[in-house]
Order: C-alpha cells, then structure tokens, then sequence
C-alpha cells in the first residue's frame, strides 16, 4: 500500500515537470496557437488598410470625375484632326473642363473613347462631369461650319476663299486640288480639278482636312452630274469635259442666268461652223486672270487657252461652273446667232451677222465717251 501510494505522489509532480498546462497543452502546442491568432489578426487588419486604402482611391478617383465647376457656361471645344487623347487631355485641363489630365486618358482607354472621336468643335458646359464628357465625344456631335462656292470661281479663287476664311492655307488646298488620288478616284486625267468643284454650301466639322473637302465637292459634282446628262452629251456630240469646258465659259461670260442658253448658242453655232470662239475669259485665264480689261496685245498670247488664235473648246475648264451652266451646255437654245457684246448691266445684245455686231460695237464705244 505505501509502495503504491508513494509511486502515485512521485507521479504527480514528473507530470508537472513534463509541461502540462491547465489547459492540457504543453508549451509548443501552446506557441502554435498564438503564432496562429497573430497572423489571423495581422491579415485581418491587413485587409481592413486595404479596403480602406481602395476606398480612399475609389473616392479620390470619383471625386476627380466630378464637374470642375457649377457653372452651366457653355464652351466651344477644338479637337484637331488627329489628336491624341493626351493632347485632347491637356487641352480640357487649359480650358479647366476637367479636373484630372491621367483620370481622363485611363476612362478614355476603358470605354474605348479614342476609336470613336470625331475631329470638330464640341458645345461642352463646364458643370459636366468626366463621363458626360466622354459620352459628348463618343456621339461625335460636333459644331458644324458652313462654307459657300460661289458659281464661276477658279479652283485658285476658291483656294483663297478658303484661307480668307480661316479653314487652311491657299496653298494647302491647291496641293490637294492637284492630288493624283483625288484625280485617280474621281476619274479626271487633267493634273488639276479645274471645272469639277462643284459651287454650293458646305457643312462640315471644324478642323476637316483640305483633302476631304476637295473629296466632298468633287463628290457633289458626281451627283448633280446625272446619267441623262451623259446621254444629252453623246447626243450632241460631246465628252464631259467638254460640255464641263463649255459651261465654265458659259459661266463666266454670263451674269444673268436667262442668258446662260442663249450665250450656249453662240458657242455651239460657232463650234458647228469650227470657228474661234473669240470668248474673251479664255485669254483673261491664259493670262492668270489679271484685273483689267483686256488689250489687243493680249489677244495675241500664244497659248491653247486662247481662243482668239486657236480653234475649237480650250483643253479644259477656265472655272469651276455652276449647275445652270452644265444645263445650258447640254441644252442651248435654237437661234442663228453668232455673236454678242456686253451693253451694260450684266446684259448682252446677240447678232446673227458680223456687220450687225460691229454696228452694236461702235454704238456701245460712243455710248461710253
């Protein structure tokens, strides 16, 4: 009995030497379960700073697409043919329409904005938030420039027209006027447009390439040229271009618009009997079209254009005409005149002899003493 009682006393303090706690786990067991809780709590807390980080970053990153201002100022804004979204970017900062250039380029790469923005001038407001913006873009609704071509301009006229009114350089757009591609695509073998730029109204964005708008009044010229106009041509004898040639003299002998057959008929008369033309405008443009009257000297320039020494239609066009010249070249009317001369007033007098001409001359010269 005491052997056993002994044995269990001597136990008892062997086990508490062994490490047991009260717990029943012995030291290590005891580390492991703390090392576990630390790194628990470590990524608990680690989580919550990222969470709170990322929402410091979303509120930031929001705030920066809100309005910059709460004014409701409507803005007109540029975007140049070509522009990148960080020029367009730096751009929006100037005119403070956004408030961040980096936030502005990343939800331009997200939404895919940059496939879709259209060169022109936008109407912005400065309470417009980043995605309104984006979105003006994207519809590509762009502030529209009118430009009107008046009837009977040369292709250098209207390409000083078209600087005088701000849109490029003159000589920008003659470069274009002589384009082998344009040329190719429109089906002309001059090495100019001369008499192909249909004059009308033009809409189109700010900031569209000389190049395009060449393209646009040539295309327009393709349609208002009709196919019943190439079946009067073959009828009476004539290419396009010569029909276009005989309506850009037309265009430029003529001020009033009931005169246009009329003048027509002179010039088809003349052609039937292959006389000269004698069409003062031809020699004005072999001479680079100089602001004064003409003198007998220059009726002598030795050029093909000038059909007081050469015979037949000049090689092309001397302006670009308008619709109502086309018409009157297809259709001239029946007469038997062969001559006119300008009585004042934008009117002419036609005659049907030389000598009835010349009367009309000397009257017109005694007139003007």
């Amino acid at each position: 009995m005491e052997s056993s009682q002994t044995k269990s006393r001597v136990e008892g303090p062997v086990e508490s030497r062994q490490g047991l706690s009260p717990s029943g786990q012995s030291p290590s067991q005891q580390d492991t379960s703390h090392s576990k809780t630390r790194k628990i709590k470590i990524g608990i807390l680690t989580l919550c700073c990222l969470g709170v980080l990322c929402l410091i970053v979303l509120l930031i990153g929001v705030s920066l697409t809100l309005p910059p201002s709460s004014s409701e100022e409507v803005v007109s804004f540029d975007v140049p043919t070509g522009s990148s979204s960080r020029v367009i970017a730096k751009r929006l900062i100037e005119q403070k329409l956004i408030r961040s250039e980096h936030v502005f380029r990343l939800a331009v790469r997200y939404r895919g904005t940059g496939r879709h923005l259209r060169a022109g001038t936008y109407v912005l407001r400065r309470n417009m938030a980043l995605w309104d913006l984006l979105n003006e873009f994207e519809k590509g609704q762009v502030t529209l420039v009118s430009w009107t071509v008046p009837e009977g301009l040369t292709t250098s006229a209207i390409a000083e027209l078209w600087e005088l009114r701000g849109f490029g350089t003159a000589e920008a757009f003659r470069k274009a006027a002589e384009s082998p591609h344009l040329l190719n695509r429109s089906g002309l073998t001059d090495k100019t447009v001369e008499g192909y730029l249909f004059p009308n109204t033009y809409k189109f964005a700010k900031g569209t390439t000389t190049e395009k708008i060449v393209e646009m009044m040539l295309d327009e010229f393709k349609q208002q040229w009709t196919e019943k106009f190439n079946e009067e041509a073959q009828n009476l004898g004539r290419t396009r271009h010569e029909i276009v040639t005989l309506a850009s003299v037309i265009e430029k002998e003529a001020q009033f618009g009931l005169e246009r057959p009329r003048i027509s008929s002179v010039f088809h008369n003349r052609l039937t009997r292959k006389w000269k033309l004698q069409a003062d405008p031809t020699v004005l443009y072999a001479l680079g079209n100089p602001e004064r009257p003409l003198t007998k000297a220059d009726l002598q320039v030795d050029s093909p254009y000038n059909t007081y020494k050469y015979k037949g239609l000049p090689p092309g066009p001397i302006a670009n005409p308008g619709l109502g010249s086309i018409v009157a070249a297809l259709r001239p009317e029946k007469t038997d005149y062969f001559y006119f001369v300008a009585i004042g007033e934008g009117k002419h007098h036609f005659s049907k002899t030389l000598s009835e001409h010349n009367r009309m001359i000397r009257k017109m010269r005694r007139a003007s003493k």
